[in-house]
C-alpha cells in the first residue's frame, strides 16, 4: 500500500471544502417494518465513468485527489475500478472479488482485505450496496422501513440506512461515514473550442448525481457520476485474483 500513495502524492492538491450535513438521526425512534424492494433492476452488471476527488488522509500524504473513474460491475461482490489523474495518468485497478481484493500500482499487484484498501481510499469501508446505489446500479432491499414525512422513508439492512425520497436514494449512513448525494448539471454531447472547432467530450447525462462521503465529520470522497451502461454480461476474468507479475491489460483505458 506505500508504494501505491507513493504515486498519488505528484496529484495531490490541498485544499478546503464545505462539508455537507446528514439529515437523518439513525438513533431515532421509528415505527420500522419489514419491507423489499429492488432499484435499477435493468443494471445487474453495468459499467459506469465519472470524476472522482478522494481526501487521502495517510500521515505522509494528506491531501485532496481528484481524478477519473471507470467502474464495472458484474454483481454485488464483483468489482473492477479503474481510477486515472490528469493527463490521463494510471493512478491504480482495484480489483474486488467478495472479501478480496487486489491493487495494481507501479507495475505489481498487491492483494489486501477490501475493508482495508478502502479505508485507505475512502477513509471508511464502502461495501457492494453502497457503491451501487452510488453509481445508479441494481439495489436489492431486504430489510426495514419507516416513514419519516410526505414521500420519504428509511430503510436500514445489515446496519447500513438509506435514506429514500421521491423513489430515490438521496442519503446513506453507514458508521461513522455519511454519503449524501446532489443534482448537478453535467454537459452532454461535444464541447466547443473558442475557435468554433469541435471538441470531443466524454458522453454524460444531462442530470448527474453527485455522491460525497464524509467520516469522522471531514470530506471522505466524492463520486460525480457521468454515465451509466447496462452490461448483459462481464467476463469472470476481469475479477479473477491476477498473478504478482500480472500486467494489467485495462490500465490504458
Amino acid at each position: 500500500m506505500k508504494k501505491f500513495f507513493l504515486l498519488l502524492t505528484a496529484l495531490l492538491l490541498f485544499s478546503c471544502s464545505t462539508v455537507p450535513h446528514k439529515t437523518v438521526d439513525e438513533n431515532g425512534n421509528y415505527n420500522w417494518k419489514s419491507e423489499t424492494f429492488e432499484m435499477n433492476p435493468q443494471n445487474q452488471a453495468f459499467s459506469a465513468e465519472g470524476d472522482v476527488t478522494m481526501w487521502v488522509d495517510v500521515e505522509q500524504y494528506k491531501g485532496k485527489f481528484s481524478g477519473d473513474y471507470q467502474i464495472l460491475s458484474a454483481s454485488p461482490e464483483k468489482w473492477r475500478m479503474i481510477i486515472t489523474g490528469p493527463f490521463n495518468i494510471s493512478v491504480a485497478t482495484v480489483v474486488i472479488n467478495g472479501e478480496n481484493s487486489y491493487i495494481f500500482h507501479e507495475g505489481v499487484w498487491d492483494s489486501a482485505p477490501w475493508r482495508e484498501i478502502s479505508k485507505q481510499l475512502f477513509n471508511a469501508p464502502v461495501d457492494g450496496d453502497v457503491f451501487s446505489v452510488m453509481l445508479g446500479g441494481r439495489f436489492k432491499f431486504e430489510g426495514e422501513c419507516a416513514a419519516i414525512g410526505i414521500g420519504s422513508k428509511l430503510c436500514r439492512k445489515n446496519g447500513i440506512y438509506y435514506k429514500i425520497s421521491k423513489g430515490r436514494v438521496v442519503e446513506i449512513i453507514s458508521g461513522d461515514l455519511y454519503i449524501v448525494s446532489e443534482t448537478t448539471l453535467v454537459t452532454t454531447g461535444k464541447k466547443k473550442k473558442r475557435t468554433g472547432t469541435p471538441k470531443k467530450n466524454r458522453p454524460t447525462l444531462k442530470n448527474g448525481l453527485r455522491w460525497t462521503g464524509v467520516a469522522n465529520g471531514k470530506n471522505a470522497f466524492i463520486f460525480e457520476n457521468s454515465s451509466i451502461n447496462s452490461k448483459a454480461v462481464l467476463d469472470d476474468s476481469l475479477f479473477a485474483p491476477p498473478a504478482a507479475d500480472e500486467k494489467d491489460e485495462f490500465d490504458e483505458l
